[in-house]
């Protein structure tokens, strides 16, 4: 049979209710498991004891008393609950009477010795178990309460007393090893153990845990779990960070190091009888027992990355010895130390220079005046003599640590806690980073520690749910339309040798995809194969919802939100459909951190609340990218950006944006008929899915609103002047009823052709941009103009600026096609890596 040991805190035996909840559930951990149950004292009974113990040694008898009786009262109350019996209500009495004793006693000498003091503390626990070893047997388990101070043994040092190795093995063994061969559950009063002579002591800070983990050691139990009030081990404080969550696993090392550092875990020494027989201890919830908690063992899991928790403390003060003479004289350290060890003063951090010239070391606040006095006391020859120039005291001081296993041998760990702090104008006043790499401790002023928590906590990604991949140089991608551009785009990306993200050593990866009827997600990254079976499935006409795997929704903002609950590598939010629900997806993913880049013009071309709610989203980090949605695969947006960067002010844009509508007017100059060459423009791929939105100039529109918007010459909503080759009123029709519609187009359009080349002049659909004006639809040009000469899906582009004013810069080239605009947005992608290399 597993052997097992359960430690419950106060607050899970803080009432009858309580200690009844404790008791169901370990009626059902119980079968055939031999458990030992540790318990704390309820909660605030160690403080009223305190408290009394205070009372007692101001000569306050009445106060002291009246905690006690009430600490009395609440336990008579509880086991009325608990239907218990007259002998654990005497206990109560004999216990609480005890305790009056301690006070009074106290009281009449005029001090709180520390043996008394021990004494009084250790009521709490040996009350609680009383009760709960009667709540376990009302369940129907048989349990009997045992006081540890009958055989913990432990030494004198009263308040911190340390067990006596072999011999409380021994006598832990030989008590509780005969409860539970005879299928008893022994209770145990945590915290408490015995001295030498037989007096009651309490083992410190974390007590009543060490008291677990120690039985455990002894018994050679196969597990240990601490039941709280929380679901596990946090990467940071909750209070701190809310988006802070339960770390699973931690290797006895690292939650060494994050007890250190102030985080609420098992204290350090409380780990060493545990970790020497790889005994694995599990922090879990006891109000939320279905949650796993956090596992704490001798594994190391690498994660996705090699930091796995962010811990502070606060209170603290820096102490530097300064001073040239320091240089290569031996034993200053061992000075410093000294002097301070002898004033039973702990280092928190210590930090020197290569040169010695400087030592650093960290106390807590309490201590400094101590630390300081000590440190002068001891080099007051060095100082008079002007070898040490000064010893210098900060008070305000916190130190911050990331931890992790995984940070030996990972280069540039320390590069992004600097870089991410400096981001964030967080001065650092020391560093301190041991050769083991398990963490990297700095100071900081207290004032700015919740910042730089936060900052390091989003810097690594704890937030997200881990990939269990370290993926640095990744590249994840969130694709959202998977229609004949999407496909295009994922096959481009596949075929790394294609294109230039093998320059930034990025290894691209596509981790979900999303259509009209859900989305479907693989944080690990898809494989080609099951990429290539999803699009195929889509293809025939079987949504991503609805494949095996999916999510059905109808709005892209489940799957940026889904996805980036994970911690992905330089996540980018892909767009190539047509929806309008994309400008809600771009704001959760920029403001998750996600970058953007996108064909899909009708976000950006929508209201200017949303234009300035997607710029507001970027100032968080992350970037929107949209080359595609005006030029497809031309570099017009870049273009524009780049003159704007520059200083330089842009007049007028002027040109053909639609190499679909280039596509009709050259054809129809040939001669061909309009209703003809609209159906090979949708057979070819180069349309909008609804033809009607090339044909009525809608598309062009929003091209032109978004570059009059990045150029700045377009501020607020603004009414296109616009004039399509159809009315946008044949939107939604079938294609065949379409096309039976555009066949009463064929002769005017024929006839507005003839009479421009009449007159010299072609006829293109062309777009101008001005201060606060767009104009947008077909229009005569001369032969000769620039425009004139376009053929087939060629665009162009005609910027006019304070620069080029005389003769305007002219962007051209292909505009349209799956190929060119997927070209387009990878583009855009690959200029992502790039600025996030």
């Amino acid at each position: 049979m597993r052997t097992e040991v359960y430690k419950f805190g106060g607050t899970s035996v803080g009432s009858a209710e309580r200690m009844a909840h404790v008791a169901e559930l370990v009626g059902t951990h119980a079968v055939n498991t031999r458990l030992v149950v540790v318990s704390s004292a309820m909660t605030k009974v160690t403080d009223q004891l305190v408290a009394a113990a205070a009372a007692a040694a101001h000569a306050d008898r009445d106060g002291g008393m009246a905690l006690v009786e009430g600490i009395r009262t609440r336990h008579h109350e509880a086991l009325a609950e608990l239907g218990g019996s007259d002998d654990v209500a005497a206990e109560i009495d004999r216990l609480c009477s005890e305790a009056e004793y301690v006070v009074r006693a106290s009281v009449y000498l005029g001090e709180v010795t520390a043996r008394a003091r021990d004494r009084l503390y250790a009521m709490g626990e040996k009350l609680a178990v009383r009760l709960l070893a009667t709540a376990l047997r009302a369940h129907g388990l048989k349990a009997v309460h045992v006081d540890a101070d009958t055989f913990l043994e432990t030494d004198d040092r009263f308040g911190e007393a340390e067990p006596l190795g072999a011999v409380a093995d021994r006598t832990i063994v030989a008590t509780l090893g005969a409860y539970l061969d005879a299928g008893v559950i022994p209770v145990v009063t945590g915290f408490v153990g015995r001295a030498p002579d037989g007096a009651t002591t309490t083992l410190g800070r974390g007590g009543s845990d060490f008291t677990a983990t120690l039985v455990a050691a002894a018994l050679r139990a196969d597990e240990v779990t601490i039941w709280t009030d929380v679901p596990g081990v946090f990467t940071t404080d909750p209070r701190v960070v809310p988006g802070a969550r339960v770390i699973p696993q931690l290797h006895y090392r690292e939650a060494a190091e994050m007890s250190y550092y102030g985080a609420k875990v098992l204290h350090q020494r409380t780990m060493i009888p545990v970790a020497a027989h790889r005994i694995p201890v599990r922090t879990r919830d006891t109000f939320h027992p279905e949650l796993a908690g956090t596992t704490v063992d001798g594994g190391f899991t690498p994660g996705s990355h090699p930091v796995k928790a962010i811990t502070a403390v606060k209170a603290q003060s820096l102490l530097a010895i300064e001073g040239k003479g320091m240089a290569g004289v031996p034993g200053v350290a061992a000075s410093a130390f000294r002097a301070l060890a002898e004033r039973n003063i702990s280092v928190t951090m210590i930090s020197q220079s290569s040169s010695e010239s400087s030592i650093t070391l960290v106390v807590p606040a309490d201590q400094a005046r101590d630390a300081e006095a000590a440190l002068k006391g001891v080099f007051r020859p060095q100082l008079s003599r002007g070898d040490i120039e000064e010893v210098v005291r900060r008070d305000g001081v916190a130190l911050v640590a990331a931890v992790g296993l995984g940070m030996a041998n990972t280069p540039g760990v320390a590069a992004r806690v600097f870089r991410a702090l400096a981001r964030e104008r967080i001065n650092v006043l020391a560093i301190a980073q041991g050769s083991s790499e398990l963490n990297i401790s700095l100071s900081v002023e207290e004032d700015h520690a919740p910042a730089a928590i936060r900052v390091l906590h989003a810097e690594f990604g704890l937030d997200r749910l881990d990939t269990g991949a370290d993926r640095q140089r990744g590249l994840d991608i969130l694709l959202l339309g998977c229609g004949n551009i999407g496909r295009a785009f994922v096959e481009q990306v596949l075929d790394r040798s294609a294109h230039v993200l093998e320059r930034f050593e990025l290894d691209a990866r596509v981790v979900a995809l999303c259509d009209r009827t859900g989305f479907q997600l693989a944080p690990e990254g898809f494989t080609p194969a099951a990429l290539t079976q999803m699009l195929d499935a889509k293809r025939a006409g079987t949504g991503l919802g609805i494949q095996a795997g999916g999510v059905a929704t109808d709005n892209p903002v489940d799957m940026v939100n889904a996805a980036t609950e994970w911690r992905l590598a330089n996540p980018v939010l892909v767009d190539v459909s047509d929806a309008s629900a994309s400008e809600e997806a771009f704001l959760a993913a920029l403001r998750a951190g996600c970058d953007v880049a996108t064909a899909n013009k009708k976000p950006l071309a929508s209201s200017w609340e949303t234009w300035k709610a997607l710029a507001e989203a970027q100032k968080s980090g992350a970037v929107l990218r949209k080359e595609a949605t005006v030029g497809a695969g031309l570099p017009v947006v870049d273009t524009l950006e780049m003159l704007l960067a520059t200083g330089d002010q842009l007049t007028s844009a002027e040109g053909s944006f639609s190499g679909t509508l280039g596509y009709i007017m050259s054809a129809l100059e040939a001669g061909e008929r309009f209703s003809a060459v609209v159906r090979r423009a949708v057979d070819l791929g180069y349309t909008e899915p609804d033809p009607v939105v090339d044909l009525s100039g809608v598309d062009v529109a929003r091209k032109a609103i978004i570059l009059g918007r990045v150029a700045g010459l377009v501020v607020g909503d603004l009414d296109v002047e616009l004039e399509g080759l159809v009315p946008d009123s044949l939107s939604g029709l079938s294609k065949e009823a379409l096309f039976a519609e555009l066949e009463a187009f064929d002769a005017p359009l024929a006839e507005r052709v003839a009479a421009a080349h009449a007159r010299g002049e072609r006829l293109r659909f062309v777009a101008r941009v001005e201060p606060g004006r767009i104009v947008v639809g077909p229009r005569e040009v001369p032969a000769e103009h620039a425009l004139g000469g376009l053929k087939g899906t060629d665009n162009m582009i005609v910027f006019t600026s304070e620069r080029y004013a005389d003769r305007p810069l002219v962007v051209a080239g292909p505009g349209a096609g799956i190929d060119v605009t997927a070209m387009g947005v990878l583009g855009d992608v690959i200029r992502i890596a790039a600025e996030r290399r």
